[in-house]
């Protein structure tokens, strides 16, 4: 048989609220409000990251011998559903693309956000403007940014330039 893909965007606070308490209602399991409100405000909406926060926190939960969810049981997760969406969601999104869009990938996360300039990259990459801008355009077609207007770009994944950081003080890069 075949799959029909569907597009979701981000949910709405509510709708988030909802995606991640609902589950929670059929198992015993409950979680505290002002949890809910951090991973709301965390995911900023998105179904995978209302996923995935749910899972680790569950599995936590599950470990702790814990029937609630709670802010300290996030404090405590929060470093492991990093570590999973590094290597599950966006390494992979990074190691896809070619040396020369990851090398100017990873120089946006040095330039002031939201948006991205692309003035701002002229000034820290050592590329010319017309490379920058077809390596942008690229970065664009990879589903990495998507651009906002001329010369202006978002990331189209959330806490994307967060894990750029964390990248480039790995070690990983450096900007010229």
């Amino acid at each position: 048989r075949m799959f029909r893909g569907e597009e979701i965007g981000h949910l709405e606070t509510e709708e988030a609220a909802a995606a991640f308490t609902e589950p929670l209602k059929v198992t015993g399991m409950e979680a505290d409000p002002a949890l809910v409100n951090a991973v709301v405000k965390e995911v900023e909406g998105y179904p995978y990251f209302i996923q995935l926060w749910g899972a680790e926190l569950w599995d936590s939960a599950v470990a702790a011998d814990a029937s609630r969810l709670t802010t300290a049981l996030l404090k405590a997760t929060t470093p492991e559903i990093y570590r999973r969406l590094d290597l599950d969601f966006y390494e992979p999104r990074v190691s896809t693309l070619t040396p020369a869009e990851q090398d100017v990938l990873l120089a946006t996360a040095v330039c002031s956000y939201p948006p991205l300039m692309t003035l701002a990259l002229n000034d820290t990459i050592n590329k010319t403007p017309g490379n920058i801008n077809v390596l942008l355009g690229r970065l664009v077609e990879a589903g990495v940014l998507y651009r906002i207007r001329k010369g202006q770009y978002e990331y189209t994944a959330p806490k994307f330039r967060e894990y750029l950081l964390r990248r480039t003080q790995a070690g990983d890069y450096a900007p010229y």
